[in-house]
């Protein structure tokens, strides 16, 4: 058994989107224990620190398959899947030119090509990828999919946030790709749910799984809720977040802070940018409490179990924390952020409150609602494990029936 995996974090530098990774391989390999994973990246390195059992694949590869040609809809639509699989571009032309007069590159798309269409299955990891801000990465995913699928190999996307798509190319593109994939597992059952079915994905296709990094913070919950305040910002071009409002947020955090005779604590998310959550919290809690020493979602995921609730503007900082029985504030300006904390609130009720920064009346209103879920804590916690719990469930018994489509995919073939 071999599984291609197309990751929601090529360079391993968002947490959140590498827990799920993280926990799609356990699972996975729960399922075929013996299977071979190769993983799609861009930095081999830190994949092999946070996932040792994947073969890393250069992202490069696919790069240079695409540019070389060999395009999923000229890969032979009238030869058997069979066929296609064994000799993926056996006559294409273009190929065996890239490679005569770009030998590295022709080296670097065989690689890809070798570990690709020889897998029995393709998967694209959890991510909230498939949306506007993130379009060239997203065409990259959608491409890899396109070619599972003219190949004949079964392809199923995990965990997934999808939208908001405006681009009228990327909607054209998932318009063409999204109902061909086999399985589609939904972290949210809002926006995303609403999207698959205004381009007529079947519903027999999709499962709400919620996301698969509850099942690695809900195994660090602690037994009684910590003490201190929780904090990350998104300040990233797709967060839309002004910078503007750092000055207020920061007022309102330090007074509750010590109303409550509490610290403030960093939770990075978004690593190795110029934008990175790290340089945002350093403006808001004091340096040594910022979070630059955590590398790795497990780091991350711990120091949320210290907390009592977390403010934050990143999406796997609150997944993180509701997970554990921990209440959240999510700061939302963008739709793509409101649409994901929507989602969360959706799974985990009056636990996610959200509020957004350009309101008139956000101090106030981020002010009562720190006092509010402050005080609701302890009589929340139960509530919001039990939804973490019903997450993990619905998560492991989507995952369980990946087998039964191998089944089924290879009985077509």
């Amino acid at each position: 058994m071999k599984i291609f995996i197309l990751p929601g974090t090529l360079h391993c530098n968002n947490l959140g989107d590498l827990a799920m990774l993280q926990v799609a391989l356990q699972r996975l390999k729960k399922i075929w224990p013996n299977a071979a994973f190769f993983v799609l990246t861009g930095a081999e390195a830190k994949l092999k620190i946070y996932c040792p059992e994947a073969v890393p694949v250069p992202v490069h590869g696919l790069k240079c398959w695409l540019k070389a040609g060999a395009l999923p809809k000229y890969l032979f639509p009238g030869i058997k899947a069979k066929v296609r699989r064994k000799f993926p571009f056996g006559r294409h032309k273009l190929l065996p030119l890239a490679r005569l007069f770009n030998p590295r590159a022709g080296l670097a798309a065989n690689r890809f090509a070798r570990a690709f269409f020889k897998a029995d299955l393709v998967v694209l990891s959890g991510c909230g990828l498939i949306t506007d801000a993130f379009k060239q990465d997203a065409l990259l995913m959608l491409d890899g999919l396109a070619a599972a699928k003219v190949a004949g190999i079964p392809a199923v996307m995990l965990g997934q946030g999808l939208g908001p798509i405006q681009d009228p190319g990327l909607l054209d593109r998932v318009k063409q790709v999204l109902p061909s994939v086999d399985m589609i597992f939904l972290r949210e059952q809002i926006a995303s749910l609403e999207l698959l079915q205004t381009i007529y994905v079947p519903q027999k296709k999709i499962l709400g799984t919620g996301d698969d990094a509850v099942d690695l913070a809900y195994s660090e919950r602690r037994p009684h809720l910590g003490k201190l305040i929780g904090i990350n910002l998104r300040l990233a071009t797709y967060a839309s977040l002004n910078e503007a409002a750092l000055p207020i947020i920061r007022e309102v955090l330090q007074a509750k802070a010590r109303h409550f005779q509490t610290d403030l604590i960093g939770l990075p998310i978004l690593l190795g940018s110029k934008k990175s959550d790290v340089q945002a919290l350093e403006s808001l809690v004091e340096a040594h409490n910022a979070g630059v020493n955590l590398a790795s979602p497990i780091d991350v995921i711990r120091q949320v179990s210290h907390c009592r609730i977390v403010v934050t503007g990143s999406y796997h900082a609150a997944v993180f924390a509701l997970a554990q029985g921990i209440p959240v504030i999510g700061i939302a300006q963008s739709k793509y952020y409101q649409n994901k904390f929507r989602g969360l609130a959706n799974e985990y009720g009056s636990g996610c409150a959200m509020l957004q920064p350009d309101d008139a009346n956000f101090s106030k209103k981020l002010g009562a609602a720190i006092d509010q879920l402050w005080g609701q804590a302890e009589e929340l916690k139960p509530k919001l494990l039990l939804a973490a719990e019903r997450q993990i469930q619905n998560g492991r018994s989507a995952y369980a029936r990946l087998p039964e489509l191998m089944s089924t995919q290879h009985a077509a073939i």
